[in-house]
């Protein structure tokens, strides 16, 4: 996780300075134009987030490890962090990629991560004993489904084949995250 959350940062930092001289222009179906300015204080500020991301995860999971393996919910914090981390570097590198006019296919795969995101943070209030447990129920149930829902979604709208692949794997990753934990 950490190597994922610094890989964005040193990235960024090679291309700093040519990221400021990108624009990039699309028009839609409909006729309407977006203009996008790449800042690299913008871009590098979302890599270092992903790299701070990366060091607290990493040390909240070596402190709590016991307590997360013995709750049953060590699998479901590193997904859910592992996701996080994959959807900030992706958006990094479709940032950078865009802004150097590279034709590369990256922001298909943004969505799935964002699913196994959802799906894991709903699998951790799913799991974690309480004494909201309603709530916390409800609320991962809603968050499982809107992870599901949202890979539902972007599989069928997305119209690129690595796109396809990404939603498998993240199908793929939201299984492995939900089988029970062996303890012990």
């Amino acid at each position: 996780m950490l190597v994922l959350g610094f890989a964005p940062v040193a990235l960024v930092l090679q291309h700093y300075n040519v990221l400021s001289n990108r624009t990039t222009i699309r028009w839609d179906v409909f006729g309407n134009t977006t203009i996008i300015g790449t800042r690299p204080t913008t871009v590098l500020t979302i890599a270092a987030a992903g790299a701070a991301i990366a060091v607290v995860a990493v040390l909240i999971a070596v402190w709590q490890r016991v307590a997360l393996s013995a709750l049953g919910l060590r699998r479901a914090y590193l997904a859910l962090n592992l996701a996080q981390l994959v959807a900030i570097a992706l958006t990094c590198c479709m940032i950078v990629s865009d802004a150097l006019g590279l034709q590369i296919k990256i922001k298909p795969m943004i969505p799935p991560a964002m699913a196994v995101l959802l799906f894991a943070g709903g699998l951790l209030c799913w799991r974690v004993e309480a004494k909201v447990q309603g709530p916390l129920r409800w609320l991962g149930g809603a968050l499982m489904a809107g992870g599901l829902g949202l890979l539902a979604f972007s599989a069928i709208a997305m119209n690129a084949p690595v796109g396809y692949y990404a939603s498998a794997f993240a199908l793929l990753a939201m299984t492995a995250i939900a089988l029970p934990e062996r303890t012990g």
